[in-house]
């Protein structure tokens, strides 16, 4: 009897790998492709600061990608380099370049990257925004906020599987 018992324990066990193997590939690139399905908001790289604080208010995020006249990305303008450059330069909001302050060299990802990879990225480099670039065209962009949403959401899909499998 203890080696039926045993073997229901292992395959059990086994299952709770498989699953757990399951659910990171499906969560390979989820939150990317998602993300990539809204869009990106841009700005162009010689709008004013005036008008980048217009456009991240109006859609509630923190930052922008800067594009050229061919819509190719320049750069990455966060509400940080805006106070930075209020705070360092006194820059005039009215008369200054997007370009002028933001970050022309920037870190992207693409659709293959994965929430760990993610949250990898953006702290060994203290960013909190990657672009999502695929195939040299600007598809989307990433915030911590979107990363921490996801890692929360593997993490309690696995707290309740465990639950599941304890009370069974």
């Amino acid at each position: 009897a203890s080696s039926a018992a045993s073997d229901v324990y292992k395959r059990q066990v086994n299952n709770l790998i498989c699953n757990a193997n399951r659910r990171e590939t499906q969560e390979m690139a989820y939150l990317v492709e998602k993300l990539a399905s809204r869009g990106c908001i841009t700005i162009a790289e010689d709008a004013k600061v005036l008008t980048l604080l217009e456009l991240l208010g109006k859609h509630n995020v923190g930052a922008v990608m800067a594009i050229d006249a061919n819509q190719e990305p320049k750069g990455i303008v966060s509400e940080r380099d805006v106070v930075r450059s209020l705070a360092s330069e006194h820059i005039d909001i009215n008369a200054t370049s997007v370009s002028e302050i933001m970050s022309k060299e920037f870190i992207s990802c693409d659709l293959s990257t994965t929430s760990s990879g993610l949250m990898e990225i953006m702290t060994r480099n203290k960013i909190r925004h990657i672009p999502i670039v695929e195939n040299g065209d600007l598809v989307g962009m990433v915030s911590i906020g979107d990363v921490v949403g996801r890692l929360i959401e593997i993490y309690e899909a696995e707290n309740e599987q465990l639950r599941t499998y304890i009370n069974s």
